[in-house]
């Protein structure tokens, strides 16, 4: 029996990119043009596009200090917060404000706590 390797395999561009086709934004829903900016979105194993303004974020321990986006404030080293790619990061307090109008992802780790936190109120 052989080992079953990791086979996700994604281009990830350092600038957003201008769309060359139509397509849906995987965060919002509506449409974008060719020669809007368009920037990845991850969904499991596959690539999506959204529009670089819609954001797609993930909540992480941040390996490098940084100032968040919203309120300037410093994030330390292993702080919590979001990051969006192409769009920067945010502190906990301003990334939570964002919602509902963004797409926030965990890891498996993170949603099982979430999942217990919720549970047991």
């Amino acid at each position: 029996m052989s080992d079953k390797k990791n086979t996700i395999y994604r281009i990830i561009s350092e600038k957003p990119l201008y769309s060359k086709y139509e397509g849906i934004c995987n965060v919002c829903k509506h449409p974008y043009y060719p020669g809007e900016q368009i920037s990845p979105y991850f969904e499991s194993d596959r690539n999506y596009f959204r529009h670089t303004n819609c954001l797609q974020l993930f909540y992480i321990r941040f390996r490098f200090p940084g100032e968040c986006n919203t309120c300037n404030s410093l994030i330390e080293t292993l702080d919590g917060g979001y990051w969006s790619k192409h769009n920067g990061i945010w502190c906990t307090p301003c990334g939570e404000g964002l919602r509902p109008k963004v797409s926030i992802a965990f890891s498996k780790s993170q949603e099982r706590y979430i999942k217990k936190i919720k549970e047991f109120g």
